[in-house]
This record gives structure tokens, sequence and C-alpha cells, in this order.
């Protein structure tokens, strides 16, 4: 990389990864002294202006989002044929070597992290946004195991040439296709139902080791997506627990209608697990585990074979009264562990700890087992200065002992005077706003005779006094797209039609002068600058003249009386 300072202010320190559509830098912000991780476009996706315009378009609206479990967006610029996103960087590393590393891996730890990665999704789709390419190489796992989803911006800008158009790239095509929903793969709608159906195939691999689908070409891989059958995970893997894997086939059905009809739903369906688990014990949910199964993917499901019963017809009709009388036993169990407690004493529930001071909150950590750490001091309108605003891991979240739980503080509510940015590029404004405490929100477009790119409005306005922790939107000029209209024919009207019929046509009202005229009558038209039906770039100024009358005649000089000679 021949660039060494990006935008005037990044400072490229190391690559610190390679994918299929951009290469990754660490970076040094000069101008808020922070590490960013910094995405450059290679140089096939900037030839492609559609590609480009979605890339700034779908990038700038995923800034918007400030989630937990979502890699924060902070900038989004292009120096020359450079395209680059500025990110949050995230010190640990992807979904996919945690993957290769630790699979297949236990089921509560994949409940924990899909968990996280749904919260994520169902905060995007609630501000109207799809991920499009969910797979473990797009989750970041941070040193706390905090999961968090990258490339919102990218993936749908991307998605037209991941598949069907895409030659030059086939890591990137393998890498996603593999996760790809049925309707992406045969270029169908897509909705947020797709995003659920990648996070299965996600879920599938950190419990087996394996995709579910593989072949030797992306069209074979999405022909299996689309018509082949998925052998569950059981099959491969014992101590599955059944409703776990019945989560993964419901959120993997190839019909999208099929599907959970929301993150959220998913999100209950696990948090059902973890409930049942923790009241009647780990092994009333999931099978014993044993040796995982390596065999290759069968071409058929081995049929299961109908256990035997006692012919006697008598015992069949007992049957349903011993199934009855064991609910009912299972359900006395159940209350009994919510009544006198029960599950692993080494694990504790996390206490919440909004709204109370750090030694409050310490001391009742200490008494639980827990530490405590401090996070950031952040400003907010809801708890006072002083108070703990939010931590992580979250409330009621079973965690072991010994486990720290970071805490932000409140600032206070933190009234400043709103900047102006007015002027200023994104990049600029964003700078200008997180040196007074504020943070840049959502980014509009519209046309307008501003410099391309550069704010023309922003609410709240300058110099009104807002909470420093608020969002300032902003509206960028995206300049004037050429048209091109008609000169109309002005001579002959009155001063006030022709100036309505100038700015009728979109042009602009140029100098108006005066003068004599024989033809036209005091206060018409009798020159413009350009000839009826002339073509000129709209917002063009037109000049016109205007009729003064006839000029009035001078009068003749008196002849001098004939004197008499005598």
């Amino acid at each position: 990389m021949s660039v060494k300072l990006l935008a005037g202010r990044y400072e490229l320190i190391e690559k610190i990864g390679d994918g299929g559509m951009a290469i990754v830098y660490k970076a040094r912000c000069r101008l808020l002294n922070r590490y960013v991780a910094i995405k450059i476009l290679k140089p096939e996706y900037t030839k492609d202006v559609k590609v480009l315009d979605n890339f700034r378009r779908e990038s700038q609206a995923a800034a918007s989002l400030s989630h937990p479990n979502i890699v924060n967006i902070y900038d989004v610029g292009k120096e020359g044929n450079i395209h680059y996103i500025v990110m949050e960087l995230v010190e640990g590393e992807t979904l996919a070597d945690m993957i290769d590393q630790e699979a297949p891996m236990p089921y509560k730890k994949v409940i924990n992290i899909t968990r996280q990665i749904a919260a994520g999704l169902s905060f995007a789709h609630k501000n109207n946004i799809i991920h499009r390419d969910i797979k473990p190489h797009n989750i970041l796992m941070t040193k706390d195991g905090v999961a968090k989803i990258a490339d919102f911006g990218i993936a749908k800008a991307i998605s037209e040439s991941t598949i069907m158009k895409n030659t030059t790239s086939d890591d990137m095509v393998m890498g996603s296709v593999h996760y790809f929903s049925p309707e992406q793969a045969r270029g169908g709608y897509v909705d947020a139902k797709s995003d659920i159906y990648s996070l299965g195939i996600v879920m599938y691999e950190m419990l087996t080791g394996r995709v579910p689908f593989d072949g030797d070409s992306p069209v074979a891989i999405a022909l299996m997506h689309m018509n082949d059958p998925m052998t569950p995970p059981s099959y491969y893997v014992s101590g599955i627990p059944p409703r776990l894997e019945n989560i993964i086939l419901k959120a993997t059905d190839k019909v999208q209608v099929n599907r959970f009809a929301s993150v959220d739903e998913l999100i209950r369906e696990l948090d059902n697990i973890e409930m049942v688990s923790r009241v009647v014990g780990e092994s009333a949910i999931a099978p014993e585990r044993k040796e995982e199964r390596r065999e290759k993917q069968p071409e058929k499901q081995p049929e299961k074979k109908h256990e035997k019963h006692s012919s006697s017809k008598g015992s069949n009709k007992k049957l349903p009264i011993i199934i009855g009388a064991a609910a009912a036993a299972v359900i006395l169990i159940v209350a009994a562990i919510f009544v006198f407690g029960g599950g692993d004493k080494n694990e504790v529930k996390v206490p919440n700890l909004t709204d109370m001071t750090y030694d409050a909150a310490e001391e009742e950590l200490t008494d639980l087992g827990l530490e405590i750490e401090m996070g950031n001091e952040v400003f907010s309108d809801e708890y006072d200065e002083g108070k703990i605003v939010s931590q992580s891991p979250k409330p009621d979240m079973k965690v072991k002992k010994g486990k720290t739980i970071r805490v932000n503080i409140s600032k206070g509510a933190g009234v400043e005077t709103v900047p102006s940015v007015i002027g200023q590029t994104v990049d600029q404004a964003r700078a200008t706003l997180e040196g007074k405490g504020f943070s840049l929100g959502s980014i509009t477009e519209e046309e307008s005779d501003s410099p391309e790119g550069t704010v023309i409005r922003q609410s709240p306005e300058a110099g009104t006094q807002a909470e420093s922790s608020q969002a300032v939107s902003v509206v960028i000029s995206k300049g004037r797209s050429v048209k091109e209209v008609a000169m109309p024919g002005l001579l002959g009207k009155s001063l006030d039609a022709a100036k309505a019929e100038i700015e009728a046509a979109g042009l602009k009202v140029g100098s108006v002068t005066y003068g004599y005229s024989e033809d036209y009558p005091s206060g018409q038209v009798i020159e413009q600058q350009y000839n009826s039906g002339t073509s000129l770039t709209e917002g063009t100024s037109v000049s016109i003249k205007v009729s003064k009358g006839p000029e009035p005649q001078q009068p003749e000089p008196d002849e001098p009386a004939d004197e008499e000679v005598e």
C-alpha cells in the first residue's frame, strides 16, 4: 500500500486482513487519537459505478447503527480511486477462527454466541437494514467473548456480484455461498428471513464443525441450498438438545414463510432452552454426548427403527397414563427447583447494576464472587452523574464465579451548544461533532448548488442547546443533475409575465434593462438574451430588455423672423 496517510488523518499502520472484497488495515486516527480499522475496497470493485454508489449509500445507512453486537462504522469516504470504510477496531478473532479451533462447540456456547448475533441483527432489521452476508468471517469475537457483526455497509453493495457475476474472487464467492439462503442463490427477494437462514447455517457449523452443504463449485452449492434436504446436526454430533436442533432446522427452512417470523422469535426460543436447562438440568434437554460421527454426509437419512413394545393391547392403553404421570412428576420437580433453588453452584446470575454507583455495584458483585471493571464515561440524560448506565454481560445472564463485569458510568446530561457543520464534509462534520461530545446521526442527500458532499442543513440547528450525547442529523449536497430546457419566447410580453415564464422554464431572471421602441408599447419585452427555442442548461440566467415606448420627438428650433430692409 503506497498511501501511508489516508484523508489527511488516518495513519495506516499494518495490514490485518485480506478478504475477497477488501483489504483491512489497522490505523490511527490523528484527529481523535484512536486506533481504527480501515477496510479498503479492492480495485475490481471500484470500476463499477453502481457498486460504488450502493457501497456509499449502504455504508452511510449502516453508520447509523449503534449496538454492542455490531461493529461501529465511523466514516465512509474516498481518496482518488481508494474507497474505504473506517470502523471500530475489534481486538480478537473471527468466529471462523474460533470454529476452526474449537468446533464442535458446546451447545451452551453456541446459544450464547447466536443470541448476540441475533440481537445485533434484530436491531438492524428494526432499522430496515438487512445484512445479506451473515457468515463466521463477518462475525468478530472480542477477547471478552462479545460477538460483533461486521460488513453491514458492504453486504448489499456487493450482493449482485457475489455469485452471478463475480469471476475474479473465488474465495469470496465460496465463502458466502455456503451460507446463502435459497432465495439468494436463485436471485429472488431477500428480506430479514434471509439473514435468519444464514444464521442457522452458522449455528450448524458451530455445533458440528462443518457446513451442511459443500461442493466443487459455487453453483453446485447454491443448488444444494435450493433443493437438497439438510442432514440434522445430531447425525454428526451427539449431545445436541433436540429443541436446539429444531431451531436450526426451522431457521434454515427452504421456504421463507416457514422460518421464524423474526430474529426476536428465534431469541425467545433460545432463551427457553436455557431456562429449561437451568430448571431441570442439562441432562433433561440434551442426550449424553458421545464420540462424534465423522462419516461423509449420507445421500439419505438413516431410517429410524420403531421401538418394540409389548404386544398386549392393555399395555398400549396404559402408555398415555404413564406418560401423563411422568409429565406430572416433571412439573413437580420443576416447581421444587423454582422454590428451593438448584443449578450449578459455580454459576451466578448477573445482577442489574444500572442506576447504581460504582462502589455499590462493586460491593454487590463481590458478594456474588464476581469482579468489576470500569468501562467508559458517557453522557446520559437518563442516569445521574456517577451512576451506571450499562453493563456487560447483561443482567440475568448466568456466568461463572470470578467473571469480570464491565460497567459504563454516566457523566450527566452534559448540555452543550450544537456547533455548525454547514459547508463541511461528512468526515469534517463527524470530527466537529465528536469534538463537542455529540455524534453524527442520519445522513441524507438532496440536490443543491452547494459543493457535492458538503453539509447544507443540520438538525438540531447550530447554536441551539442540546444534550451532548445527542446525535445530529445532516443533509449533504449531491450537486445538481444537469438538465437542458428550452428558452421561451418573451417578445411582446409584460415584464411580470416574462419573469414568470423564465422561472417556469427552470431558468433564472438575469439583468433587466430598458430602451425605446417604435414596435412595442411601454412595459413589453423588446429583446431577450437567447432566441426562443434555444437549448439551455437548467438554472441559466436570462437577461431581457423592456420597452419605454416610442422615443420622444425633439422639438424643431424656431426660425428667426425676416427683417425688413429699408
